[in-house]
């Protein structure tokens, strides 16, 4: 990578060369065996330099201080709590503490890797996430799921019927609302059965993306544009079950990602992460 790319992403790649999840499995570990009775109490004790992991916390306070309501988390196994479980890929349960660190570990790196993939994005200066499939792709359309109350934020006619809401827009089953595929009749929002999706065919864009580039209701936008493309698979949902899979994952459709493959590797490595790499379009 060059030094102008490097200082481009420079402020993204500070945060990544000091990622917070080994610190926050130090934390747990002082916790259960100090005298504290909630998390915000050790924290406040965290003063001095710290090192774990390889990596040197000059302020340990401060870099735990935005996470500290997940923290709080790992207080249930001093009040005799139980975390919900989660299981091995084996589909064996994790015992209660390795189940409660695998749950608040992934909040943390999702709410982390917000902040990352934000210092990242920006200066990318790409708008793949927010168009639909180009002419050399496969695809008809892609979808961008969206909550409810995240709809009103595109000014797009809305599809909400009982047979979008049966509606599997993957399944390979065609949906064709007037007997014409739905992703063939613009960009609009859908209440598919999974729930909402903004439907971008071929060729269309966010009507929230401006001349330049960038985007209309950036801080406003929605929880899923917030989180590309380096994304937790520390622990995958399925079918209301929770899997421990321990990765980081990493679309390579996304030019940072590309420019930054090596240093992606550093900081999963440096969170105890298997690093997947995947190529979502074309």
């Amino acid at each position: 990578m060059t030094n102008d790319r490097k200082r481009k992403y420079s402020a993204g790649l500070a945060l990544m060369q000091r990622p917070v999840l080994p610190l926050v499995r130090l934390f747990l570990l002082l916790y259960l065996t100090g005298p504290f009775r909630t998390a915000a109490e050790l924290a406040g004790e965290l003063n001095g330099e710290v090192e774990t992991g390889g990596v040197t916390y000059p302020a340990p306070r401060e870099a735990l201080a935005p996470y500290l309501d997940e923290l709080a988390g790992f207080e249930i196994l001093k009040q005799g709590g139980r975390p919900g479980p989660v299981f091995d890929e084996g589909g064996e349960p994790l015992d209660p503490m390795e189940a409660l660190e695998h749950l608040v570990c992934h909040r943390v790196l999702v709410r982390e890797l917000e902040t990352v993939n934000s210092l990242l994005c920006r200066p990318c200066g790409c708008s793949l996430c927010c168009t639909g499939p180009d002419a050399k792709m496969r695809q008809e359309f892609f979808g961008i799921p969206l909550a409810e109350e995240e709809t009103a934020l595109f000014p797009l006619a809305m599809t909400d019927t009982p047979e979008s809401r049966a509606a599997d827009p993957y399944s390979g089953d065609e949906y064709a609302p007037g007997g014409v595929p739905f992703y063939r009749q613009g960009a609009g929002i859908h209440r598919f059965r999974t729930g909402f999706s903004l439907i971008l065919p071929r060729g269309e864009r966010c009507p929230n993306l401006d001349a330049n580039g960038g985007c209309a209701i950036y801080p406003d936008r929605p929880e899923v544009c917030r989180r590309p493309q380096i994304f937790s698979y520390l622990i995958e949902e399925t079918e209301g079950e929770k899997i421990a899979r321990n990765k980081l994952l990493a679309v390579t459709d996304c030019p940072y990602v590309r420019d930054l493959e090596e240093e992606i590797a550093a900081y999963a490595a440096s969170c105890g992460l298997e690093l997947v790499l995947r190529r979502n379009k074309g």
